[in-house]
């Protein structure tokens, strides 16, 4: 099923937020009122005193701008430009779409803020705050915070695990151009890791690892509060230049990923170059279906015993979508239940939890009474929280493709593409509804464009590469796209396939497929068509479909 990158916890925004925003809108009242002028300037003293703000000199002087300046009734005032020229050093040709420094530091001020509170300011009486999609702080009493209604285990919100720290290459270089060459392709790195929600990116002068050895990319991440590191190394011969990029995993002690890039420096074309491998190796590294993603949803499932946290909750969500069986899904869904009581502020909690009701009664594992009204209500609380909650626009889809609305799916498609259309999974979850909404020609081109920047592609992306191919009749396609949906315990691949070898009258090969459906989903005939609303918008493609299963032994 289909996934956008999403917000794991709540960080650094990735589009522009300049919208007026009204300082009575900020400061949020209760039946407690709200914490007064002198209340929130208290507080903000004591949070810039604590441990957890230690030195970063830069992130108190962000916080004690935006506070200070909400207070004085000068929160509309509070945009990208307005923090960069007066905190953050900026000169006034600063520009917010080429310079990401802005929302960094809002990304990392969210972060220590959050610190602070799960540890020295879990009694404080205030809270500051900076929601997503803002950059104007809330106060309010801490008392008004929900109270979880039950534990899976204990009950505790663990820091970001998705923290990334990318080593500035000025230590060691085989040449100026290897120094200009790799400076340039890493500068241009953090602007692209900068667009992909799921992680928070902070660099490091890389002069600090050419000390004798002393200092390693994983002491440093240690030492930076940081679970990966990027790294660099690079060589010289003659005009050819390689770049190896390296990504570190802090708690295992261990590289996981590498990838090489070779550069001519006798061409004219070097930045553009170097624009587009930072591209693919943001993809590669940061996408909602890259190596860190994968690794931390396969942990999410193997971490038995853990302590409940919010991005445990999401990746169990992400590990269901790409491994759908039962048991998983229980998991997930008891995980995101108590998020949105632990959590209740959270938009990606509320958009994977629906997300993970609308799944569990399509394919079986639950029957909720009116299941489609507890979606729908369950994703428009997403939006109430962030209107922009790309995860949120994929359950959208999902329910628009159920309900026929085509044209509601086409517009839907275009708020998914806002969220980030540089990464191939944003044009994949795109390309795949479009597809389904009856664009099968721009959606199978995006999907393709997707799949060539993904190594390890989703399985339910080929089910719209099959479904293109059987609508036209060209079965033998259609068999050779199916086989790339590897799913044990998932009936869509088998069923599928049953379809298209009843078409081309391979009924023994038919039945065999079909006994495999029966063996993951004994009720399928009493969910059948339910299922198959979901597969596609229209009724005739569903009607052919139920065809050639009638040709292979199944008759629905």
């Amino acid at each position: 099923m289909p996934h956008a990158p999403s917000s794991v916890v709540e960080s650094t925004p990735t589009a522009r937020v300049d919208e007026p925003a009204r300082v009575e809108d900020a400061v949020l009242s209760s039946s407690l009122g709200a914490p007064s002028h002198d209340d929130v300037l208290s507080q903000l003293s004591k949070i810039l005193q604590s441990a957890s703000f230690g030195g970063a000199t830069r992130t108190k002087g962000f916080l004690r701008y935006i506070v200070e300046e909400t207070l004085s009734g000068n929160g509309h005032r509070l945009k990208q430009y307005s923090i960069a020229t007066c905190v953050l050093g900026r000169d006034s040709e600063f520009d917010p779409e080429a310079d990401p420094v802005v929302r960094l530091e809002a990304g990392k001020l969210r972060r220590v803020l959050e610190n602070y509170y799960l540890r020295e300011g879990s009694t404080d009486v205030v809270e500051i705050s900076v929601p997503k999609g803002s950059y104007v702080p809330t106060f309010r009493f801490q008392s008004l915070r929900s109270e979880p209604a039950y534990s899976p285990n204990t009950t505790k919100l663990q820091p970001d695990a998705t923290r990334m720290l990318v080593v500035t290459p000025t230590g060691q270089f085989e040449s100026n151009d290897c120094r200009s060459i790799t400076t340039g392709l890493f500068e241009q790195l953090v602007v692209e890791l900068a667009r992909y929600s799921d992680v928070s990116v902070d660099s490091c002068d890389g002069a600090v690892l050419s000390a004798g050895g002393r200092v390693t990319p994983i002491t440093l991440g240690r030492e930076s509060n940081a679970r990966f590191v990027i790294t660099s190394g690079n060589r010289q011969s003659g005009t050819k230049v390689r770049v190896t990029v390296r990504l570190h995993d802090v708690q295992s002690e261990s590289i996981i990923w590498t990838e090489s890039c070779d550069f001519d420096v006798a061409l004219d074309s070097i930045m553009e170059l170097q624009d587009k491998v930072a591209r693919r190796v943001a993809a590669d590294i940061a996408d909602y279906h890259g190596v860190i993603g994968r690794l931390l949803s396969l942990q999410s499932v193997c971490a038995e015993g853990e302590a409940w946290s919010v991005q445990n909750a999401i990746q169990k969500h992400r590990y269901l979508a790409r491994v759908t069986n039962e048991s998983v899904y229980r998991r997930a869904r008891f995980d995101l239940e108590h998020g949105i009581n632990v959590a209740p502020y959270n938009a990606m909690m509320w958009a994977a939890l629906a997300h993970t009701v609308f799944a569990g009664n399509i394919l079986g594992f639950s029957d909720d009474a009116d299941w489609l009204s507890l979606v729908d209500r369950y994703a428009q609380r997403s939006f109430e929280l962030d209107r922009k909650c790309a995860f949120g626009h994929v359950v959208a889809a999902t329910l628009g493709v159920y309900h026929r609305d085509r044209e509601g799916v086409i517009e839907t498609c275009r708020h998914i593409m806002e969220d980030n259309p540089h990464a191939p999974s944003t044009r994949l979850s795109a390309g795949f509804f479009r597809s389904l909404a009856g664009d099968w020609d721009a959606g199978e081109q995006m999907i393709s464009s997707a799949l060539e920047m993904i190594t390890y592609p989703p399985g339910w992306a080929f089910r719209t590469t099959f479904l293109n191919a059987y609508r036209q009749k060209d079965y033998n396609r259609a068999l050779y796209e199916i086989k790339k949906y590897p799913a044990a315990e998932q009936f869509t691949p088998p069923l599928l396939k049953a379809a298209a070898l009843g078409q081309l009258g391979r009924k023994d090969e038919a039945q065999l497929a079909i006994a495999e459906v029966f063996r993951i989903c004994p009720q399928f005939v009493k969910l059948s068509e339910r299922y198959f609303r979901y597969l596609s918008c229209f009724d005739p493609l569903s009607d052919h479909l139920k065809e050639g299963l009638h040709n292979g032994g199944l008759s629905l």
